[in-house]
């Protein structure tokens, strides 16, 4: 009697812990990420770098050479992260995301200007004709890279050398750090079509 006592409780503890295990596993892989915030992004970029991630921004500008980069702010405005799209999501965000909530899915990538790619600017700018050099940077892109109170391409290379060579006294990095989403595809918040 005792033994048969002890199977049935031995029974229905096998069974209350392969009950909960399941409803814990089914709790685990239902439950969707959620996707981060440009300013956790920003916060974060150098432990995100080559991670795919989905974030959540306002989309405040798009690109007008063909909507190839999508602008997204969060909470903190003064930081903008662009999204570049990929022939793997089709080439282009759709004109109507501007004004938009994004959800951007893609890689963490860096791009990274040190002084021959500030050499490299200059001379691609001398090279070019003033229809180029009147478009070498919309106020979104110069925002996005910590430039918006500058005007001239002349002044934004001197800033770039100036932080350079701050980054380079203060960590021993002779480089600028630009942090950016290689997108993969996107949807519209509240939009039932996505890009992917």
């Amino acid at each position: 009697m005792k033994l048969k006592a002890l199977v049935m409780s031995v029974a229905c503890l096998f069974a209350a812990v392969a009950f909960v295990a399941c409803g814990n596993k089914e709790a685990a892989t239902s439950s969707e990420p959620e996707a981060l915030s440009v300013d956790s992004v920003f916060a974060n970029a150098q432990n995100l770098l080559g991670d795919t991630v989905e974030i959540k921004g306002l989309c405040s500008h798009l690109c007008s050479h063909g909507g190839t980069k999508a602008f997204l702010v969060g909470a903190d405005s003064t930081q903008v992260l662009r999204c570049q799209a990929t022939a793997e999501m089709g080439g282009a965000f759709a004109p109507d995301c501007t004004g938009k909530e994004l959800i951007v899915k893609g890689i963490v990538r860096e791009s990274r200007i040190g002084e021959e790619e500030v050499a490299q600017m200059e001379a691609r700018m001398a090279a070019a004709d003033s229809s180029a050099q009147a478009h070498e940077a919309c106020d979104t892109e110069k925002k996005a890279a910590g430039q918006a109170n500058l005007n001239t391409f002349a002044e934004r290379m001197a800033d770039y050398r100036a932080k350079i060579a701050a980054r380079t006294e203060a960590e021993g990095i002779p480089y600028l750090s630009f942090y950016y989403i290689e997108a993969l595809g996107y949807t519209i918040e509240g939009a039932e079509e996505t890009a992917e």
